[in-house]
């Protein structure tokens, strides 16, 4: 899967140690950025083909990022490459920790 190259200046980093983070931010690693007044998180090419939210803070960017995740993974079209890499992103995640 393609990933969206942000500027670094705008990247936001994440504290993966945190225990506020989801299972599926940790196993995928969304970029995490700041575009003017928002920010933003992202999964895949770009906002439109990918999994993306935002919000006024980091914390509403992930959370509505991972509401998108959720709605996108639910009913999965064959075709849609990001979601078959969540998919197995996390399905391979679960067994590496069982």
């Amino acid at each position: 899967m393609i990933q969206m190259k942000i500027n670094p200046e705008m990247k936001i980093e994440l504290d993966l140690t945190s225990k506020k983070l989801s299972r599926e931010v940790i196993t995928l690693l969304p970029e995490v950025f700041k575009e003017g007044n928002s920010f933003c998180c992202l999964l895949g090419p770009d906002p439109q083909e990918g999994i993306f939210g935002c919000g006024d803070t980091p914390e509403e960017a992930i959370s509505d990022w991972e509401n998108s995740l959720r709605k996108r993974i639910e009913h999965p079209s064959e075709k849609d490459e990001v979601a078959q890499y969540v998919i197995d992103s996390l399905n391979t995640h679960k067994k590496d920790v069982w």
